[in-house]
This record gives structure tokens, C-alpha cells and sequence, in this order.
């Protein structure tokens, strides 16, 4: 291959590379997630919104805001975060001792929300005895 010819196969390559990237930056500012907004309303302190994974991290920018979405849906109360942490009653699939309460980093709790019987925040009385 003549000096042409790689100086073709090089801006060929730096084309497919630039096209991908850019198909892959669309892709994820297209892509979209469900999350939990704080309102400030102590009435209805969370609204379920669907924003772009590329608004993820903006969005995510107060403490209170959760994604994605728990599984029991956003907490109607509104959550109590003391030094980057939140106590939730967690699912332990007991019939005797149905939830352990728990405090974990408001980061970790994304990791509850695919938990379907967690209660996220724990109610101001404790996590329920029995389950209903």
C-alpha cells in the first residue's frame, strides 16, 4: 500500500471512529430512566418523571432525588437524609420479622430499588411487625 493509500485507511478509520462515538453520545442522551423528583412538597414530596440518561447526573443533583424508581413506586413521604444517609425498612422475606429497619448512604439506595417490598423512607412509627 502506497503513502495514499494509508493516509486513506487512517481518515477512513478516524471517520468510522468519530461516527460510532457520536452514534453511542445519541444513543445515550436518548436513552431514558425513571426517577423520583423532590418537590418540596411535604403533601406529595415526590413526582415520577422520565428523563435522558444523559440528564441523569444533573438531575440527580439534590440528595433527595431517587433513581431509578423503587419498585413500590416514589415514597410518599418525604425522605429524611442526615449526613448522607436515609433509614428504610428492608424486606426480609420473614413472616415473623417481615423488616429490618436500616440506615444506608443515600447512594447505596438505588441498590433497594429494585427491592419490591422495601419501604423507602421507613415511616416516622418504625417499619411495620407484620406484612400486609
Amino acid at each position: 500500500m502506497n503513502n495514499l493509500g494509508k493516509r486513506t485507511a487512517k481518515l477512513v478509520a478516524s471517520i468510522l471512529i468519530l461516527a460510532i462515538s457520536l452514534l453511542a453520545a445519541c444513543s445515550m442522551s436518548t436513552q431514558q430512566v425513571t426517577t423520583c423528583r423532590a418537590t418540596g412538597d411535604p403533601v406529595n414530596p415526590y413526582q415520577e418523571v422520565i428523563i435522558t440518561k444523559a440528564q441523569l447526573n444533573d438531575y440527580m443533583g439534590q440528595s433527595k432525588d431517587i433513581s431509578p424508581v423503587p419498585a413500590s413506586g416514589c415514597p410518599t413521604s418525604p425522605l429524611v437524609v442526615s449526613n448522607g444517609k436515609i433509614t428504610i425498612c428492608h424486606a426480609t422475606g420473614s413472616k415473623t420479622h417481615p423488616y429490618n429497619e436500616i440506615t444506608v448512604s443515600v447512594n447505596g439506595l438505588n441498590g433497594h430499588a429494585n427491592h419490591p417490598d422495601d419501604i423507602i423512607p421507613a415511616p416516622a412509627s418504625g417499619c411495620p411487625t407484620t406484612k400486609s
